[in-house]
């Protein structure tokens, strides 16, 4: 008999197909004799009745449904509930028959997208937030409600015990939830072969220790220290399927799509297993030494060393670093002891993170010449993190990081060692220096899990253990420590003690001085705007701490620079912002100059000719990228010669940061005039930033800016004409003209005598808004007085057309009447100095940019789009503060309030039925596309590949494994699709028919490598980037291949890879036809977040639009 199913079956499945498949067949995993169970359950009842009481007090009567007796029985009370009107109904039975639910609450509420009276699913969970699985499980109980009463509830609710509930809209995660559902009864109907394969959710699953099990049975390869999934699936392919097998690699071996270098690592880890094994015992081996890593980067032991270790919670909404733990002379008495630091919210993070901070401080000042000892990058990422998010010991954390304080022994361990063990992690290694440990909590993923217990049982005794845990871990550290000192060479030098100081010139010295003093002017300015009563307490804690924006956004990239110097070769391959693995092929003197030639092997970089990096390793100036082709795998640098011959290996980092002073000192102005009460001359930013709607003359504030039916170009025109010092926002979805409507306003402004400015993120951008309004005043005869703003040397940032010069200087040039140039330009302008300032792809623009340039102008309009290509912001920031200029406007509208500004609304692109996907998928449904589209189509033959149609969206999936960045099939099935188009015709608008080119076709991937790849295999000529490249440009056929086999595996995450806004790009590059080819597991994550389920039901939407 076909079993129930349910939405904790379902969660299962998504964690692992071979877990349901074990219980498919009735096998089940061991007993657990806890008594934890038991009381977790009667914690739960506990809960769920003090919720029942909580909402009995708004709505009153609450039926509660037996728990006992039949199921039909149980639905069929239900039912007679629901016709009731019941306002609650306690523990209901939902079915369809072939899926049961039982939701703690449904209650009876208007619907906010209708406002009909419907029921919505409602849980009580101990955790203290949601989950991801209590999402999917209020989708499933949506789907049921469906089934039972013919509408499906929008939106669910999670009563956790930490506080308020919380709300979810169930639409946004319906096409992930019913694409799950299916997929799940599609296994159980045919249930497919499986084996055990490791993944995220292994810690957790109660079969775990049976897989183990398995895989030692079989000699894994699984358990060879550093080892990939997708490296596993390679090696497969190769015909290598065990450990011994790759430890009996010949030295010549290759294997498709892993470099020679990691395969030999991999041989040489897989044979020192082997012998351990073999010998009954752990053991490592020294590596030869290499400069400035390994046992160079190990400092002598001194007084006051501390070992340190962290353990966070990443369950926890935004994660939670709960535990901080410190082992070394802490006493008055000097004996080494142990300190503990416990959190358990945000609030007490932030204060945690402060006194850890002291204690260091502190510590320090007592024992000069102490290091802080910590195992891999977590404890340094996390204190970065947390000074950032909470604004505070930044600093401190700063002056710390600059003098070597912290000591990554995990960076040591990789340069200097080889060991026998199956992993490289504290636990494994201290096997060969401590021996096994022993106790409740005895890994990183155990102390989440008892921890997460913690926060449903509330058992001290649960903490106590993780302590114990926390404690042994800096207690090995320090072992590990004096371990590596025993395993020293002789001759390795003591690398971070051999650098003295060097005595700083009174240039730097003075250079110092000037920031110490602005660093002190701007945390007086800080107070003074927090002081500053006329303000809203929200607004000023906002504009203070964006006097710190853009020291906060360079941060992480300062950092990353000297992170990278540890990084191994294969891991600098794999980081896009380098270019990792070179081998030099020829250098030769060119005057007083030396250009080098390397080869590199296949990889993703986001350098580019003109880039300045540095050696990775060392830091040095690489010179200039005179030549870089990734296709071929070659790259040319200049330097000049008094720098020294180029290495004969390297790796290339990104180079020298950008200036921020202009910036910075902008912003300090206009909290200069706030802080003294003037909050005049900055009135349209503070309208901004308090999100009220536009002062328009003539306009009450509550109406529309623009009426229903109106022409949209006049309507613009209209309100910016009328904006009284104000902010008014235009948002521009794909081809709805945003820079021609735009264009046209500001022509009218320059015809009233207005001086107008016009920004952006970029000087593209910014050049092609300029074109727009120097095409159209020539041809209407309009005089126009307009510079651009353009560098130096860079003929690319300039722009030369009717009416627009283009100057790299503006001082002494007098006053143009438009101008066009960067934040770094504007910000240097006096107060006002504009009428207005249009600040173009809006959604791009960082808040501290366009604070830093926005006091130049009396009124701001912000163009653009928030769902389309998001802001490149580095750091982490607290509050808004990390927001694009258009993010901190909407506040999570997709769509502009009518009352807020203008929604062009109608697209000139799209054929309504790709258009139509878009609006219901991003645009809440007001997009539209203009009737004339309805005409454009593709004039296909019969018997062409199913997902070639003639309008519309489609998917297609590929069964293929172990691709992160780039995918073999995906990239045949495109070029066949193209193949088959190209003897195709198309119909555009005006109804005019011609044969598809590739010029008419558009090919976009996520990734780089998989640009290269398609590159490859597609016609010369063929049209293939990134998304970023094409956006604004438009092709009739739009191929999207998204490259990667799993979800899990997104080598940048599921935040980019799933990314909404770059799929809404994507897609609405097409007049006629999308399709999205990817694997036919992509959307399946083991271990998915509560963010996850959002960004997965674009593609899921997709693939039933492309059935429907």
């Amino acid at each position: 008999m076909t079993p129930l199913l349910s939405a904790s079956r379902l969660n299962a499945f998504q964690a692992c197909r071979h877990q349901t498949a074990l219980w498919l067949q009735g096998i089940k995993p061991p007993e657990r004799a806890d008594d934890a169970v038991l009381l977790i359950r009667n914690k739960g009842f506990e809960h769920e009745a003090q919720v029942v009481d909580r909402l009995r007090e708004p709505y009153g009567d609450v039926v509660e449904i037996p728990s006992e007796g039949a199921l039909g029985h149980r639905v069929q009370l239900t039912r007679d509930a629901m016709a009731a009107g019941a306002p609650v109904i306690y523990q209901a039975a939902l079915t369809d028959g072939r899926w049961v639910g039982y939701p703690d609450f449904l209650i009876r509420l208007p619907d906010p997208v209708d406002g009909q009276w419907r029921y919505q699913p409602e849980d009580a969970k101990l955790a203290k937030k949601a989950k991801a699985e209590h999402l999917l499980q209020l989708g499933v109980y949506a789907e049921l409600v469906h089934h039972m009463a013919g509408y499906r509830p929008s939106e669910g609710v999670i009563h956790g015990s930490g506080g308020a509930p919380e709300r979810f809209r169930l639409d946004e995660t319906a096409h992930i939830t019913r694409r799950m559902m299916r997929q799940f009864e599609m296994f159980i109907d045919a249930p497919e072969p499986t084996a055990a394969v490791k993944n995220g959710a292994c810690g957790q699953c109660d079969f775990n220790e049976r897989c183990t099990a398995e895989w030692r049975a079989t000699d894994s390869p699984v358990f060879v220290a550093g080892i990939r999934a997708d490296q596993i699936v390679k090696l497969e392919r190769a015909g290598v399927r065990t450990l011994s097998d790759i430890a009996a690699l010949p030295a010549d071996q290759t294997v498709q799509g892993i470099g020679a270098d990691t395969l030999a690592k991999l041989t040489y880890q897989a044979r020192l297993q082997r012998r351990g094994v073999e010998a009954g015992a752990h053991f490592a081996e020294v590596l030869p030494p290499e400069p400035l890593r390994g046992f160079a980067t190990l400092p002598s032991p001194a007084d006051g060393d501390l070992f340190y270790d962290i353990e966070g919670d990443p369950l926890y909404p935004e994660g939670l670093e709960y535990l901080h733990g410190l082992w070394g002379p802490l006493g008055d008495d000097l004996t080494d002891r142990f300190v503990s630091l416990w959190a358990h919210d945000h609030p007490a993070e932030k204060a945690t993170f402060e006194a850890l901070m002291d204690l260091f401080e502190a510590h320090i000042a007592r024992f000069p010449d102490a290091r802080i000892y910590h195992y891999a990058a977590y404890e340094q990422t996390a204190l970065k993190r947390l000074a950032m998010k909470y604004a505070t010991r930044e600093a401190q954390l700063d002056q710390m990081l600059r003098d070597h304080r912290f000591v990554d022994l995990y960076a040591v361990v990789r340069h200097a060692i080889r060991a026998s063990t199956e992993s490289y992690s504290l636990k494994d290694l201290e096997k060969i220096y401590w021996g096994k440990r022993s106790g409740e909590v005895t890994n990183a993923g155990d102390s989440i899990v008892e921890y997460e217990r913690w926060r449903e049982l509330g058992d001290q005794a649960i903490l106590d253990a993780i302590e114990r845990y926390n404690e042994d871990d800096c207690v090995s550290t320090a072992k590990l420590r004096d371990w590596l000192e025993e395993l020293r060479p002789a001759d390795a030098p003591y690398g971070l003690d051999e650098v003295e100081p060097e005595s700083p010139t009174p240039q730097a010295s003075a250079k110092a001085e000037e920031r110490a003093q602005f660093e002190r002017d701007r945390i007086a300015m800080a107070e003074a705007i927090r002081a500053q009563a006329a303000l809203e307490p929200a607004l000023r804690e906002l504009i203070a701490e964006l006097l710190w924006f853009h020291q906060r956004s360079q941060k992480p990239q300062w950092w990353a620079l000297f992170d990278r110097q540890t990084w191994t070769d294969e891991e600098l391959i794999e980081d896009a912002e380098s270019l990792g693995g070179l081998r030099l092929v020829d250098q030769q003197p060119d005057g007083r100059s030396i250009v080098a030639t390397y080869r590199f092997p296949p990889q993703d970089t986001k350098l580019k000719e003109g880039d300045r990096p540095k050696i990775a390793l060392t830091l040095e100036a690489a010179g200039s990228i005179t030549d870089l082709d990734v296709a071929r795998g070659e790259v040319s640098l200049r330097r000049q010669s008094k720098a020294g011959p180029f290495p004969d290996t390297a790796a290339l980092s990104p180079g020298q940061l950008i200036s921020q002073k202009l910036l910075e000192g902008a912003l300090m102005s206009m909290a200069g005039r706030l802080a003294k009460g003037d909050l005049h001359t900055d009135q349209a930013v503070l309208d901004m930033l308090r999100r009220a709607p536009p002062r328009l003359a003539g306009r009450e504030a509550a109406l529309p800016v623009a009426v229903e039916g109106e022409d949209l170009v006049a309507a613009a025109t209209s309100a910016v004409r009328g904006l009284e010092e104000s902010c008014l926002i235009i948002q521009g979805p794909p081809g709805t003209g945003k820079t021609y409507t735009t264009a046209r306003a500001i022509a009218a402004l320059l015809q009233d005598g207005k001086r107008v400015a016009v920004s952006s993120n970029s000087h593209k951008a910014i050049n092609n808004l300029l074109s727009g309004v120097s095409r159209y005043c020539e041809a209407n005869g309009l005089p126009l007085d307009g510079v651009k703003k353009c560098s130096a040397g860079d003929p690319e940032t300039a722009f030369t057309g009717y009416g627009v010069i283009s100057k790299a200087s503006l001082d002494d040039q007098g006053e143009h009447q438009l101008v066009g140039a960067t934040a770094f330009e504007l910000a240097k302008h006096p107060a006002n100095s504009f009428d207005y300032l249009f600040v173009d792809e809006a959604g791009q623009v960082s808040l501290g940019n366009l604070l830093a340039m926005a006091g130049a102008a009396k009124n701001l309009i912000l163009v653009g789009d928030q769902m389309q290509l998001p802001q490149p912001v580095q750091g982490v920031h607290p509050g808004e503060t990390g927001l694009s200029s258009m993010d901190y406007a909407m506040q999570d509208h997709p769509t502009v309030p009518p009352e807020r500004g203008i929604l062009l609304n109608i697209s000139w692109r799209m054929h309504p039925d790709v258009c139509g996907f878009i609006s219901d998928a991003v645009y809440e449904g007001r997009l539209q596309a203009e009737g004339s589209t309805a005409g454009q189509r593709l004039e296909l033959a019969e018997g062409l590949h199913r997902a070639l149609k003639p309008t519309g969206v489609s998917t297609i999936d590929l069964p293929h494994s172990g691709c992160t960045q780039a995918s073999d099939e995906e990239a045949d099935q495109i070029n066949a699709l193209i193949g088959e188009l190209l003897g195709q015709s198309w119909t555009n608008a005006a109804g005019e028919t011609q044969r598809l080119t590739l010029d008419d076709i558009v090919v976009v991937s996520p990734f780089n490598m998989q640009v290269l790849l398609l590159k490859k295999r597609l016609p010369k000529g063929a049209r293939v980037g990134t998304v970023d490249k094409f956006q604004g440009q438009e092709a009739p056929v739009v191929l999207i291949s998204m490259a990667t086999s799993f979800g899990g595996d997104a080598p940048r995450g599921t935040e980019f890879l799933f990314n909404r806004n770059r799929l809404n790009v994507a897609i609405s590059r097409a007049k006629c036809l999308a399709v999205v080819v990817k694997g036919s597991r992509l959307l399946e994550l083991p271990t998915p977040g509560l963010a996850d389920l959002p960004r997965l039901d674009l593609l899921a939407r997709a693939e039933h639009y492309s059935l429907g």
